[in-house]
């Protein structure tokens, strides 16, 4: 993909590149793809939250995002 000067070039850029993408790439390649990049996704959360219990400050945090998760859960 091109590289725009402004950002809205950027976006034009994008969008030319999402449309031949769409034409040429089968679903059955794109949701390959997909599920790839959505496993890594997990991946990369589950083992910075696993690195977060290596440390006291690392484990202050995982409680408050415990914490501010029951609040989110109950409203």
């Amino acid at each position: 993909m091109k590289p725009g000067k402004t950002n809205k070039e950027d976006r034009e850029n994008f969008i030319k590149f999402w449309v031949e993408f769409m034409k040429n790439v089968s679903d059955k390649e794109w949701s390959a793809q997909q599920v790839k990049f959505i496993d890594s996704q997990i991946q990369s959360a589950r083992h910075f939250y696993k690195s977060l219990e290596n440390t006291e400050e690392g484990r202050k945090i995982l409680l408050r995002i415990i914490e501010r998760k029951k609040i989110a859960i109950k409203n």
